[in-house]
């Protein structure tokens, strides 16, 4: 699948060409669409590394195209947004995003945030790293996928898979919400959000009806993972 440069979706075509302007100058190439139409109707064949989501005056709007880009694609995706408004942290993470910056962080600033996520999702990256096998179930790092036994992807965000490994590498031991909210959001866990937790049911979920005991609640003690169930074979 090729990967090009930044995506920027933005109804500020002002806003929009100063941050093309100032990336192109630091070495991503950029491209703005104030329509996001034109950009999703590529996003799985000619995908960008990331995608910088604008909300400009119609945060609703921002919001229902992050949740129609995550139908379809688990590209890492930054919004964009004013602190303050109707965009909270919670709605947005909870929503698919990567990642939500102040829209008027400095631009350096917003290189960096980028990176560190590109980073995580180790996109473009060509190392090739062991499948981790369990209980019938693979991770792949080099391409950041959860495969079920019968080899079907269970399509996870950069933040769920990164909640996955993380859980995988502490079986059997309770992990804390605020170790989750450090590895996974880069922050300390704050108690007043329910951020993790539902990152946690998010996760449940797409692990299917028939797994929802491998992540247990370990009450006081955060979250554990107990393995998969009912899988009859094993990944060496």
């Amino acid at each position: 699948m090729e990967q090009q440069g930044l995506g920027i979706i933005e109804t500020d075509a002002g806003f929009g060409r100063r941050l093309a302007s100032f990336f192109d100058q630091h070495g991503f190439p950029v491209e703005v669409h104030q329509d996001p139409k034109p950009l999703l109707a590529r996003l799985q064949n000619r995908p960008p590394s990331v995608i910088l989501l604008g909300e400009g005056d119609k945060p609703a709007s921002a919001l229902q195209t992050l949740r129609r880009i995550r139908e379809i694609s688990i590209i890492p995706c930054i919004m964009l947004a004013q602190r303050g408004d109707d965009l909270s942290e919670i709605v947005v993470l909870e929503a698919g995003a990567d990642d939500l910056v102040d829209r008027d962080l400095a631009p350096h600033a917003l290189l960096a945030r980028i990176r560190a996520v590109l980073r995580r999702g180790e996109w473009g990256t060509v190392q090739a790293e062991p499948a981790i096998g369990v209980d019938g179930w693979r991770l792949i790092p080099q391409r950041r996928q959860l495969l079920r036994p019968d080899g079907s992807e269970c399509a996870l965000t950069t933040a769920e898979y990164d909640l996955m490994c993380l859980l995988v590498e502490h079986r059997g031991k309770p992990i804390s919400r605020d170790a989750v909210a450090r590895a996974v959001f880069r922050r300390p866990f704050r108690a007043e959000d329910r951020t993790v937790d539902n990152l946690v049911l998010r996760l449940r979920r797409k692990l299917g009806l028939t797994q929802q005991d491998c992540i247990k609640t370990v009450r006081g003690a955060g979250y554990m993972f107990a393995g998969f169930a009912d899988c009859g074979r094993r990944v060496a």
